[in-house]
């Protein structure tokens, strides 16, 4: 008691004199700055705490860098005092501005991030504290880390980047199972390292990515909660922009963690077995649908980044399980149009996949497996018909945001056709070749749709009035398909000049029509109906030929396109005169109907001759372009497009020529008319919001049309969406427009104009180029063995050198030892005979000596004499 009571008399001041907040945070803080007892520092720490909510400017101002000098000292030393001095941090540096709300420049909390982070000492003091595994240090440490992230996040990462200890702090914290710290952990790491490539690397190279993989593994994969999520989100923003971490994460085979999170396979199935049950019918929740739409998002990233997944072995599964779960799946709409997005450029979609529907009126609780099937076909279906690819196999989807989801799954179907397409002139030619000739299938086939058949159905229908949405959007997206199956090459519009409609009816006698209620056999029903191109349902029994009809030359799908785009014409003239709201949805049929017409006369004399043989065409392309008000502009501007692109390509010889073509352009139309039309088509808010990946645009009123059932200014637009044209339209248009621009004040008696972009030029480039790198690599290849050969022989010329050298040395060594011994020998035997002289000379002296010894009567030793006649014989003997 005594302790309080001194303390309350210190704060009350002497006799009790009143003082105010600011006098109280001045003496708090003097205390806090000169006392030496660490109990003392607290009270006052705790004293401030109290004030800082409602005296947060005061505290800031007088207290604030005291507060920080004790993150080195107190706050290691003692966890309550810690507690305090963070907690008292956040309060301080929390911005006070409500959510959704901009926040002032001057908020106190900036202020006081900004004192905070004026040196590197708070933010190394911070990440010194994150090494106390304490719950509540942990816990506002993060927190204070966030908050700076928020705040002020380019000097936070500057000040973490020169702290030796970040890396390794952040990899603690990943190992810390307390779940509110791992999820604030996770939170504050994507803001960490959002666009700094630095930060990135380090933390990835510190182990992240293992810890993150553990933690998802932990929680039970894609089927877990919210900090599998968030622990994607972290990989994703540690991948962002970023070709080291993503080359790390494919070197060190991550990429098979991201196909078996999604339960695909793993090690992956071949292309000749299906993919399990199990993978492509799972029961999904909100949250697993987020969760592998983050394994899709990071799937889509490594692929983009690689540049295909052919490149790397690692990702070979990668590929097939986005397009299973996007074909052959029950996911949900929109994470099946993520997968259709993240395919790569050349996804395997000649493959057989097996797809299953659901089976009508049973609530998704049952599902009936097809027949095995080309991804390619899938995914036309998709395109035409939507989820599962067939129509009435899902309710009709209720309001704005179903609808554009459902928009969206059919345009990314579509681009990803056109991808597939445009990078591959055989499969062009492959599935055109089986519209022009059908093959027929065998008896007892299971095969319950025909999409490349059902597309050219969709093609040469007459559009039928009233319009609806859907129905507008499949013609359009049957226009978009087959543009991209003939764009830019003359041999694709050569074989799709020999496609019959007729033809392609009278093979459909093994298709099955799905209802929403019922499944067909073909066993069941042996006389199937399907869809006639010039009428409603009829039997696929041939009807009797008439002579006409023996006469008549079979139809074409360009006159049967041509008479499509008259007949929509004239509905729509009836629509207005009516008075109808479905004037916007002929429109996009027109606008389809353009599109085909406009790519296929392209650079293509002989389809320019078969289009102007057609009767009336050229009225009825001029007619809308005339028309100064009632006409889409879009419309007025692709007529426009095609009557420029007939005058410019008429070079085939016939009746109608580029000089009977020119009055009659300039007399009912007019060149200023014609330019007009076309920069208004490209001025046009429609075609200005088609992006590589947005082909699905929000709904525009500016023009006159209406949207049925919508009114200006009403909120039933908000998140409705519509198609008008793709992307490689838009490019098209953009290389092109201005040569048809200024076609029809060329003289017709001038030269073509100088075209680039055929596809078969591009083929046939692309396969000179293939073969003179294949010489490059063979030349290389052969270089490289000869300068292997040639270094190999040097190699052996060098050590036969140095052999002969040293043979050489040694063999003078030897012949110098051998001079020597000769000499030595000479040397010997001339010894040798100068002693024998001696010896001799000696010998004769001897005897002489003896004779004269005996001749003086000298006694001379017989011995001696026999001894001197034995060595006198013996020498003569040796001698």
């Amino acid at each position: 008691m005594e302790f309080f009571s001194k303390g309350y008399t210190a704060l009350r001041g002497p006799q009790g004199s009143p003082q105010t907040a600011l006098d109280t945070i001045i003496k708090l803080t003097d205390r806090l700055t000169q006392s030496t007892l660490i109990s003392d520092r607290r009270a006052a720490v705790l004293g401030l705490k109290g004030l800082s909510r409602d005296c947060k400017a005061d505290v800031g101002q007088h207290a604030l860098d005291a507060l920080l000098s004790l993150l080195d000292t107190d706050a290691r030393d003692d966890t309550d005092t810690g507690k305090v001095i963070l907690e008292t941090l956040v309060v301080l540096c929390k911005v006070d501005a409500r959510e959704g709300t901009k926040i002032p420049r001057d908020d106190l909390g900036l202020r006081h991030t900004d004192v905070a982070l004026l040196s590197s000492g708070p933010t190394i003091a911070l990440l010194a504290l994150l090494q106390d595994t304490n719950f509540y240090i942990r816990l506002n440490t993060i927190q204070l880390m966030a908050l700076f992230l928020t705040n002020r996040p380019h000097i936070f990462q500057q000040h973490f980047q020169h702290s030796p200890d970040g890396p390794s702090a952040v990899d603690q914290l990943l190992t810390d199972t307390r779940d509110i710290i791992r999820a604030e952990t996770l939170s504050m790491l994507q803001t960490l390292v959002a666009n700094n490539p630095s930060l990135q690397t380090s933390i990835a190279f510190a182990g992240a990515f293992e810890k993150l993989l553990q933690i998802i593994s932990m929680e039970g994969g894609i089927e877990g909660g919210a900090t599998v999520y968030e622990s994607l989100l972290v990989i994703e923003a540690l991948l962002h922009h970023n070709v080291g971490t993503q080359k790390f994460f494919r070197d060190l085979q991550f990429t098979a963690h991201l196909p078996a999170l999604l339960l695909f396979p793993s090690p992956p199935p071949s292309n000749e077995e299906p993919t399990p049950q199990e993978f492509n019918l799972q029961f999904w929740n909100s949250q697993k649908v987020m969760n592998a739409g983050a394994v899709v998002g990071i799937c889509q990233m490594l692929i983009a980044g690689k540049g295909g997944v052919n490149q790397a072995p690692d990702m070979g599964g990668m590929a097939r399980c986005l397009m299973e779960l996007a074909l052959a799946s029950n996911a949900p709409i929109n994470l099946k149009t993520k997968c259709l997005r993240a395919l790569p450029q050349d996804p395997p979609m000649l493959n057989l996949i097996t797809c299953y529907i659901p089976v009508p009126e049973t609530n998704g609780e049952e599902w009936d497996r097809l027949a095995a099937e080309p991804a390619v076909g899938v995914l036309v279906a998709y395109a035409l018909d939507g989820d599962f690819g067939m129509a009435g196999a899902t309710p009709e989807p209720v309001g704005p945001q179903a609808r554009r989801e459902a928009l969206e799954l059919r345009a990314a179907a579509l681009s990803t056709f056109v991808a597939f397409v445009t990078t591959d002139l055989n499969a062009r030619l492959f599935i055109l070749g089986e519209m022009a000739s059908p093959t027929p299938l065998p008896t007892g086939s299971e095969v319950t749709r025909f999409p490349f058949r059902t597309l050219v159905r969709a093609l040469s229908e007459t559009p039928q009035a009233p319009m609806s949405p859907e129905l507008a959007h499949r013609h359009q997206i049957a226009s978009l398909l087959f543009t991209s199956l003939i764009r830019s090459s003359e041999k694709c519009k050569m074989l799709a000049r020999s496609i019959i409609p007729s033809i392609i009816a009278s093979h459909d006698h093994s298709a099955v029509i799905v209802t929403p209620t019922e499944l067909f056999s073909p066993m069941d029903h042996p006389q199937p109906t399907v869809s006639n191109p010039h009428g409603p349902l009829q039997s696929t029994q041939a009807p009797a030929v008439t002579a006409d009809e023996e006469e008549d030359p079979p139809q074409g799908l360009l006159s049967t396109v041509s008479e499509c785009l008259a007949m929509a014409l004239r509905s729509r003239s009836i629509a207005r005169e009516r008075g109808d709201q479905d004037l916007r949805e002929w429109d996009r049929v027109l606008v389809g109907y353009l599109i085909l017409l406009s790519a296929w006369v392209w650079d293509s004399p002989i389809a320019v001759k078969d289009l102007l043989e057609e009767g009336g065409v050229m009225t009825v392309l001029m007619e809308p372009v005339s028309m100064s008000s009632g006409m889409d502009v879009l419309v007025q501007g692709l007529c426009a497009f095609v009557l420029g692109a007939c005058y410019e390509f008429n070079r085939e010889p016939g009746e109608i020529t580029r000089a009977t073509l020119q009055p009659i352009f300039h007399k009912r139309i007019g060149a200023d008319t014609f330019v007009s039309r076309m920069a208004r088509l490209r001025e046009d808010a429609r075609f200005r919001a088609v992006g590589p990946e947005t082909l699905v645009v929000d709904v525009v009123l500016e023009d006159a049309t209406p949207v049925p059932g919508v009114v200006v200014g009403e909120d039933a637009t908000d998140g409705e969406g519509e198609i008008w044209m793709d992307w490689a339209f838009v490019e098209f248009w953009k290389e092109h427009y201005y040569t048809i621009q200024k076609s029809l004040t060329n003289d017709p008696n001038a030269a073509a104009t100088e075209i680039g972009g055929s596809i078969d030029a591009a083929a046939l480039i692309a396969s000179l180029r293939a073969q003179l790198q294949s010489q490059q690599s063979d030349i290389s290849r052969l270089q490289a063995k000869l300068t292997e050969v040639t270094k190999e022989r040097e190699e052996e010329r060098e050590s036969l050198t140095a052999q002969i050298t040293s043979l050489s040395e040694r063999l003078t060594e030897l012949s110098s030892e051998v001079e020597a011994e000769k000499e030595a020998k000479k040397e010997v035997e001339k010894e040798q005979e100068d002693l024998l002289v001696l010896l001799e000379e000696t010998n004769g002296k001897r005897r002489r000596d003896k004779e004269l010894m005996r001749e003086k009567g000298m006694e001379v030793s017989e011995d001696e004499g026999d001894e001197e006649d034995g060595e006198g014989e013996g020498e003569d003997d040796e001698e």
